[in-house]
């Protein structure tokens, strides 16, 4: 009777186990949007192009891993499609798009949005909270702005080597050793401009042939990096960041300075740096930096100065020593001045050029007012842009 009973609830158990869930989404009948930018049309419409990832060019891919010989078509080898709508509002582009696709649209599995670089500050702020309150949207999907038009960026996507436009997204725009832009999410970017001090940065996305047009920052003496560099691609790559003040755009920076505020901010573990030798024209020198710890920061209020202190270790990458050089020491000591003048080149040009606080200095200056009243009677806007900047750097 005991086993009677016990293989009759297995039975009655097992119903449950075998059915399908209710709610479950077939690959065939979804289309994943992998990307979405977003462009300013007229005053009142905007341009969604949306991105959908292809399965066929998945399975084509895995047909080639194993070895087959069939050639895919042209539609099945390509890795994402796209789709622009001119619409007044997102969803009424989404719910448009539903219209004529005959699969459903699926946002869960987004990995990049980008906004163009003329869109209004508080369209961009809206879209980016109206995103983070969508039920499919991941808060950690990245974000970016155009250096252009964003459906063009979408346009120019070349994921090779990596086949997965979806997988090259998500290892491109999310890893934590982008040298040349930040990495920026959308809860992150949200969050900010809601509870923080609404300046902060976003990376730029642009075409490579465009490398050499982009806003050069002021360079320090022997110092090598995007500048001196071009592309020959029509193909998208990230590099510099747009920056915000009270929300709103208040300039671009290249990718050599995206580079110092990654290694303030210790938003990448490690990095090459290269300069020229002072004592051989046309000779580089490179290093590799670990960065092991963020910026320590100390704002004086009294003498008007802002101290950064930042540990680095560094190792030359070269197999003697270079030209002109008496010793090691002296090789490591013109590093350590010429990556002194450039972090403090950098920190000039955020204050006095665009006034935003990306490193949250005023924070360290609350402390030294014994009142809320007597901080924010302290004029900190006036105070940032005509501070000194000292810089101590210990290669450990």
């Amino acid at each position: 009777m005991k086993a009677k009973s016990f293989f009759a609830i297995i039975i009655f158990l097992s119903i449950f186990f075998l059915t399908g869930c209710y709610d479950a989404k077939e690959i065939d009948e979804t289309a994943y949007i992998i990307a979405l930018g977003i462009d300013k049309k007229t005053d009142s419409t905007y341009s969604y192009t949306f991105q959908f990832s292809t399965p066929l060019a998945a399975s084509a891919e895995s047909q080639k891993e194993q070895g087959s010989s069939e050639k895919p078509s042209e539609a099945e080898s390509k890795a994402s499609t796209n789709l622009t709508v001119e619409a007044p509002d997102f969803y009424v582009a989404r719910n448009l798009t539903n219209n004529f696709l005959s699969k459903n649209i699926d946002m869960s599995h987004l990995k990049l949005i980008v906004f163009a670089a003329d869109i209004a500050p508080q369209d961009l702020e809206n879209h980016s909270r109206l995103l983070m309150h969508e039920r499919e949207v991941r808060p950690h999907t990245a974000i970016a702005v155009s250096a252009a038009l964003a459906s063009d960026f979408l346009e120019n996507v070349n994921p090779e080597p990596e086949s997965n436009t979806s997988k090259y997204y998500e290892l491109m725009w999310l890893r934590s050793n982008n040298a040349y832009a930040p990495v920026k999410q959308l809860h992150d970017f949200v969050d900010e401009l809601t509870f923080g001090t609404r300046d902060t940065v976003l990376p730029i996305a642009l075409k490579g042939k465009d490398l050499t047009k982009f806003p050069v920052d002021s360079k320090t003496k022997g110092w090598t990096g995007t500048a001196h560099t071009s592309v020959k691609t029509d193909s998208s790559i990230l590099c510099g960041m747009a920056v915000f003040k009270n929300g709103k755009p208040a300039g671009a920076m290249d990718g050599d300075s995206a580079m110092i505020y990654n290694i303030l901010k210790k938003n990448i573990k490690n990095c090459t740096v290269t300069v020229e030798n002072i004592h051989q024209s046309g000779q580089t020198i490179s290093f590799r930096v670990i960065i092991p710890q963020k910026a320590s920061f100390d704002v004086n209020t009294g003498t008007g100065t802002i101290a950064i202190t930042q540990e680095l270790h560094a190792e030359f990458l070269g197999t003697s020593l270079p030209k002109g050089y008496k010793s090691f020491d002296e090789l490591y000591s013109d590093f350590r001045d010429m990556i002194t003048n450039r972090i403090r080149q950098f920190a000039s040009d955020i204050s006095k050029k665009t006034g935003a606080d990306i490193l949250a200095l005023h924070r360290k200056t609350r402390p030294q007012f014994q009142t809320l009243q007597d901080w924010q009677k302290f004029n900190w806007n006036e105070f940032y842009q005509n501070a000194r900047f000292t810089v101590n750097i210990k290669l450990i």
